[in-house]
């Protein structure tokens, strides 16, 4: 009796594992505990203790993740080299701290990274692997208008650049005033961050107008120039000053700010940006996450941070502006941002929170420090 022949079935064929690249000074136990985070997370790990060992390991993969060891020599020139091509502009960069504190924030942030964390935390890097999006489906979509970015710092030119394409924007760039005032005369320029080391702010805008120029145009100058500068554009609609030294996301939020002026706000209380480190955890968690704030307002905050809490109550503590004891608030999330491009987008990735309950001593600082510092820009 003959058998009925064996079913031949293709062979299911296997997803390409997710890599993620480690720069770092990296102990034996601190090398063990990241390959066991990337394994936690469904990681391949491969790890290098120079800049140039991970730039040749880049030239033939595209990994999904990077993390980078701040005390390695020329660790910001990686970032900056994944930020400048167009296949890696896009691959989560996270930065592995000795402290978490505001100047490791504000110092990843200008390297073009997307979050920082405590050198050897397992914990709060797994999650945040774990919370990555997979794959590079989502591209940014030109659709809100050309920007140009006038500096004559390459570095600098890089990051905003990559901001500006995740918000939705056409990026052009320039080296120096002529180019500026050139670049930013086209009738479909909608944003102009320019340096005030081109030229002083209010002639770089004046001039622009002579030229016929529509454009929202932000200045970036040197922290101890802010009062002279932004006393000099107050005449000057759709344009203002900020920080060359901030976050390179403040320029979204500013220009966002700008255009919400030219139209109704129903907000309760302006937004202010103000960066500065927090803790938030779940509210009855036993651990707390570490973000850095991006704006506040008398009623709430925005967190940044790749790994936003699952519970809608929270508990957050931080230092409020014009102050120096901190507080811990309740809050509820309003609403998360996940990492990606998004034209719509006025935010990083994080979450906003709705400040609702706390000591009342707490509410009353960060109430008052808010008035304080709204005051100051004023």
């Amino acid at each position: 009796m003959l058998s009925a022949p064996i079913e031949q079935t293709a062979p299911t064929k296997q997803p390409a594992p997710r890599r993620v690249g480690a720069l770092g000074n990296f102990r034996r136990d601190q090398r063990a505990g990241l390959l066991v985070s990337a394994e936690d997370a469904g990681f391949e790990l491969d790890a290098f203790g120079s800049v140039a060992e991970t730039v040749g390991w880049l030239d033939g993969v595209r990994p999904d993740a990077l993390l980078v060891d701040t005390t390695v020599q020329d660790a910001e020139s990686l970032c900056i080299e994944a930020r400048s091509q167009a296949r890696l502009a896009r691959v989560p960069i996270l930065v592995l701290a000795r402290e978490v504190s505001d100047l490791s924030f504000a110092e990843a942030y200008g390297w073009g990274a997307d979050d920082v964390l405590p050198l050897g935390a397992v914990r709060p890097l797994v999650a945040r692997l774990r919370a990555l999006p997979k794959g590079d489906s989502c591209a940014p979509h030109e659709a809100r208008g050309i920007a140009v970015v006038a500096n004559p710092d390459r570095s600098t030119r890089v990051v905003l650049g990559r901001v500006l394409r995740n918000a939705g924007f056409d990026v052009r760039f320039a080296v120096d005033k002529d180019d500026a005032w050139e670049q930013s005369t086209g009738g479909s320029v909608e944003l102009v961050v320019a340096s005030s080391e081109l030229d002083e702010p209010a002639t770089l805008v004046k001039q622009a107008r002579i030229r016929e120029s529509s454009a929202t145009w932000i200045v970036t100058c040197r922290p101890r120039d802010l009062g002279k500068h932004r006393r000099s554009l107050d005449s000057m609609s759709n344009a203002t000053v900020t920080d060359g030294y901030a976050p390179p996301e403040n320029v979204l939020f500013l220009s966002n700010e700008l255009a919400r002026q030219r139209g109704t706000d129903n907000r309760a209380s302006a937004r202010l940006l103000y960066g500065t480190t927090v803790g938030f955890r779940g509210a009855g968690r036993d651990t707390d996450e570490h973000g850095f704030t991006y704006n506040v307002s008398r009623g709430g905050l925005y967190v940044r941070t790749l790994n936003p809490p699952k519970d809608d109550d929270v508990w957050v503590e931080l230092v409020p502006p014009r102050s120096e004891r901190r507080v811990r608030l309740v809050g509820r999330v309003a609403w998360r941002r996940p990492l990606g491009p998004n034209g719509n987008a006025t935010v990083p990735a994080g979450f906003g929170v709705q400040i609702v309950d706390g000591a009342a001593s707490d509410l009353d600082a960060w109430r008052e420090g808010y008035k304080r510092f709204g005051a100051a820009l004023g």
